[in-house]
This record gives C-alpha cells, structure tokens and sequence, in this order.
C-alpha cells in the first residue's frame, strides 16, 4: 500500500479468481459431458437387451404355438380313434394325457424390471419406445393371465376325467397307475372296454374333454398371436435403434 501497488495486486487476485472460476466451470462440462455419453452407452445397451429378450420371446411364442397345433393334431387323431374303435382304452386314455399336456409361458422380463426396480427408466430418452415398452408390459400381465387360466380350466377336465375313472373303476387306465401297480395286479382289475360303447357316459365324457382340449388349444395360439402383435410396435422401434 506505501508503494501505491493496491490495485495491481488487486487485478492479480480478480484474474486469479476468473482463472479458478473458468477451470471449474470446464470440469464441470467435462463431467457433464462425461456423464451424458456414459448415460447415453447405458440406454442402448438397455434396448438392445431387451431387443434380445423380444427375440428369445418370439421364438419361444413360435415353439409354444407349435405344441398348440401338436396338441390339436394328437386331439383330432384320438377323437377319430375312439369313434373307429380300432384301438383299446389305454392307448387312447393315455393318448389324451399327452394331447392335454401344456407348457408355462414365462416372458423374459428381466431387463425391463431391471429398469424399473433400479430407477434406470429415466435413461430412456425415446419417449416412443419408453410409452411402448411401459404399454406393453402392462397389457402382457393381462395375456399372462389370460393364458394362466386356459392352463387351470385344462387342468381341471384332467383331474375330473380321472376323477371319473376312480368312480367307475378304470383308475388303472392311466399309463402311470399300471406301472405302478405291475401286470400281476392289473390282471385282478375289470377289464371292460367302454371305448366300445359309445352310449357310456365315460365315453361321452371323455369325447367332449377332448373337444374342449382343440377349442383351448386354439384358445393358446389366439393369445400367443396377440403378445406378438403387442410386442411388434416396441419390436420394431428397438430393432431400428440397435442397427443404429
């Protein structure tokens, strides 16, 4: 201050101040940028997973719907079986186990729950694809339980034919029950075939749960059709996003 020096080391300090000031706001835009590439890496990575996931889903959709037309198929024959009455009432009983059999539908989900449970849904930019992917998730809820109950009611016409067969004694008409019980025991059973009474009320019984099997079975593909509908809007928008 004795040498009048106040206002030079004042600009000093003022342009040290500016200097700091500046280098932070750079490293803050670095970080930022930083921040918005590595964001930007996460969310196609995101898409691209669950475009994998649609993938794996579609085949399995395919394969299921397949076992729905083996399922009819097998149905058809057995009911054509049973009205020629060429084959005998364990070949059919068993026959119709085999065509009721179905296979759970579990979609991978993984990733999009991934994204919700981690709060990573806000990484989603592309409002198209994020609507579509929270549309689509929320209606297969509905499929997956639409499906669940084709699965129960086809359960249920199982469990009461063979229900059916412990009333009238033809528990052992199941593939199951005889290796259970051997040929020695089996020989001590009745062996009366109402295959080849078509007035018997086993044998209309057992006609209308076969019919019913085709009608759900169909049911199946029908429901199938439709999760590949709903997935084709989202299918689409990620397909294009990956190639990118």
């Amino acid at each position: 201050m004795e040498n009048h020096k106040t206002a030079k080391y004042l600009k000093y300090a003022i342009g040290e101040i500016i200097l700091v000031v500046i280098g932070i706001l750079i490293a803050l835009t670095i970080n930022d940028w930083y921040d918005q590439k590595k964001n930007a890496k996460s969310e196609l990575l995101y898409y691209c997973r669950i475009l994998e996931d649609f993938e794996l889903d579609k085949q399995r959709i395919d394969e299921l719907k397949d076992e729905s037309n083996y399922r009819i198929d097998l149905s058809k024959k057995i009911l054509l079986d049973l009205d020629a009455g060429t084959k005998d009432k364990y070949y059919i009983m068993n026959q119709f186990i085999l065509a009721t059999r179905s296979e759970i539908y579990e979609p991978r989900n993984v990733t999009f729950k991934d994204l919700i449970s981690s709060g990573n849904l806000k990484l989603l930019n592309d409002i198209s694809i994020k609507n579509s992917l929270i549309q689509y998730y929320s209606e297969l809820e509905n499929k997956q339980f639409q499906l669940k109950q084709n699965r129960d009611e086809i359960t249920k016409k199982v469990f009461d034919l063979v229900n059916t067969s412990i009333e009238i004694g033809a528990i052992q008409e199941f593939e199951y029950v005889r290796e259970l019980l051997g040929p020695e025991i089996l020989q001590t059973l009745p062996h009366d075939d109402w295959t080849k009474d078509k007035t018997s009320e086993y044998y209309k019984k057992l006609q209308l749960a076969i019919l019913f099997n085709i009608a759900m079975a169909d049911r199946k593909k029908q429901h199938f059709s439709a999760i590949n509908e709903l997935m084709d809007n989202s299918y689409q928008l990620l397909l294009k996003k990956c190639k990118k």
